[in-house]
């Protein structure tokens, strides 16, 4: 019997049953076959429309048709794949690196962080077959990371992909099925799981005492691959809720270093989610040790992506981070302080990642000065930048708390830093839910930017070049977009007048100002607070 994929099934056995593959000899169809005299390109399409079931019928009526649609089936169900661990889920991983039609075709691999907690743990059906099913999936999961089974079975997978390119570590399940209406791309055994032990959702619900999850299955992943000798491109950690990667998780033991070095070199792509709570060290200078490390090994990246995890953390401590990536040891560059000076052993070098093409940076607050001395250390090879819940704090001299002043918005001084001048590839810029809050140095006041978003175009070809932020139409958050991505003709002209893009609905001022004047502090002074004494030869041309 031909294989009906496990697409409808999630048995494990599915996968080992015989699936044809287009070299296989066929007897050619009868020339009175309708389907045969179709054009390839027409089946593909009509089958598009179908739903999964159907498909799986339609591929088991005949040899014939099974070949002529494996393509297109293969490179739409097999191409990109979710897994979870568990023992049934991760043998389906096996199973398909070692088929000789299907694994060519797997290129991206996602292990889903469907976490299966103690019985005692969830709410589930007053079943006892059921509790006792949930009971052994939880002893199956458990045992699978003790034993270490769960990366000996990563390892058989990855030897066994030819074109394996991405690894992925993800926290929810994707809505992209459209074939299947309302249906999601789920870790493979998820729905058998659900319906035999009753419990309908355990992603991506991190509980207290179980956020070193994703810390540890990255650690599997990345030593899974090592072991393995792969070579992917990309390795991605895309995290919605409220956890992510801790500094442990970075550890590149010197024993492996042979195994891991050929890895981590090879990658162009690296995208993270970072717990900036769990610091290794009380002095921010010295924090995420382990990951600058494991940066450091990555000097061929062509797109880097930092998320900090969705929570309160203390301010600076993301910042402490972005100027340590932003520093180079080069002469004329600017330089974190006392990074020159530092024992490499408790603060590694900055990378330099001559190669950078993309920078997605995301979830945090920082000041302007260090935004700006992030993007500009690899302004000579970006193509694209993206910016998503980023909030620029700075602090300005008390006069200069005026909302109605456009030029306070930080956010309109740093986009025009980016100009072409000093970014002569960037072709792209994203950005999404922004925000700044500027304080004053003499007083309690505080102008708020809750919402620095874009005005729509029918709106923006009303003003006739007058400010958005002054736009009288503009009331409430709902007429201001959020996001917004910039490309091609489009780019030049933002930059060079953000203001006529960009709406700040809701912005306001707390505290007393006082009367007092001080010496103003540009929103791209070189000399703040935290870089008193340092060099900082590049930040003049912010002000240009």
């Amino acid at each position: 019997m031909r294989n009906k994929s496990a697409l409808n099934s999630e048995s494990p056995r599915s996968m080992t049953t015989t699936t044809t593959t287009p070299e296989m000899n066929t007897r050619a169809p009868s020339s009175e076959a309708y389907l045969a005299r179709m054009p390839q390109e027409v089946l593909t399409r009509i089958t598009y429309f179908v739903r999964t079931h159907d498909l799986c019928n339609a591929r088991l009526t005949c040899r014939w048709l099974e070949n002529a649609l494996f393509h297109s089936f293969a490179y739409e169900f097999f191409r990109k794949k979710q897994f979870m661990v568990y023992g049934p889920s991760l043998q389906v991983l096996v199973d398909i690196s070692k088929h000789p039609g299907l694994s060519p075709y797997l290129k991206h691999v996602i292990i889903g962080a469907d976490q299966i907690l103690e019985p005692h743990r969830i709410h589930s059906e007053h079943d006892d077959t059921k509790s006792l099913n949930w009971h052994l999936a939880f002893a199956d999961q458990r045992t699978l990371l003790a034993s270490g089974r769960a990366r000996d079975m990563l390892v058989e997978a990855f030897k066994n992909l030819p074109n394996l390119e991405t690894v992925d570590l993800r926290d929810f399940h994707s809505p992209s099925r459209t074939r299947d209406g309302d249906a999601g791309w789920t870790s493979y055994g998820y729905n058998t799981l659900s319906e035999t032990t009753g419990v309908r959702h355990f992603t991506g619900q991190p509980r207290a005492g179980e956020e070193d999850y994703p810390t540890l299955l990255f650690t599997l992943i990345t030593h899974a691959l090592a072991a393995a000798k792969a070579r992917p491109q990309g390795i991605e950690v895309v995290i919605r809720e409220n956890w992510a990667v801790r500094d442990h998780g970075f550890l590149v033991p010197t024993y492996l270093e042979p195994d891991f070095l050929p890895v981590l070199a090879g990658l162009k792509k690296l995208h993270l989610v970072l717990d900036i709570n769990q610091a290794t060290h009380r002095d921010t200078e010295t924090q995420h040790l382990l990951l600058k490390r494991f940066l450091a090994l990555t000097p061929n990246l062509t797109w880097l992506r930092v998320n900090f995890r969705r929570t309160i953390s203390r301010y600076g401590e993301e910042e402490a981070l972005l100027k340590w990536l932003a520093s180079s040891l080069r002469p004329g560059s600017w330089s974190s302080p006392g990074l020159i000076s530092a024992d490499p052993s408790h603060l590694p070098p900055p990378v330099e990642l001559d190669h950078l093409e993309q920078l997605d940076i995301g979830q945090l607050t920082v000041t302007a000065n260090t935004l700006y001395r992030l993007f500009h250390k690899f302004s000579s090879t970006l193509k694209a930048i993206s910016l998503r819940r980023v909030k620029i704090h700075q602090k300005s001299d008390q006069q200069t708390i005026d909302q109605d002043d456009d030029e306070q918005n930080p956010w309109i001084k740093f986009l025009r830093s980016l100009k072409k001048e000093s970014f002569p590839h960037l072709r792209e810029l994203n950005l999404s839910l922004l925000s700044a809050e500027v304080k004053s140095n003499t007083s309690g006041a505080v102008l708020h930017y809750p919402v620095v978003g874009f005005v729509k175009p029918d709106q923006a070809e009303k003003q006739n070049g007058i400010s958005a932020t002054g736009y009288e139409n503009l009331v409430g958050l709902a007429q201001a977009i959020r996001d917004r991505t910039y490309t091609g003709l489009k780019l030049e002209p933002f930059l060079s007048n953000p203001a006529a893009d960009i709406a700040t609905p809701g912005k306001h001022i707390t505290g007393v100002p006082l009367p007092e004047e001080s010496d103003d502090e540009s929103v791209f002074d070189v000399s703040d607070d935290d870089d008193m004494g340092s060099s900082d030869d590049d930040g003049s041309a912010a002000d240009e």
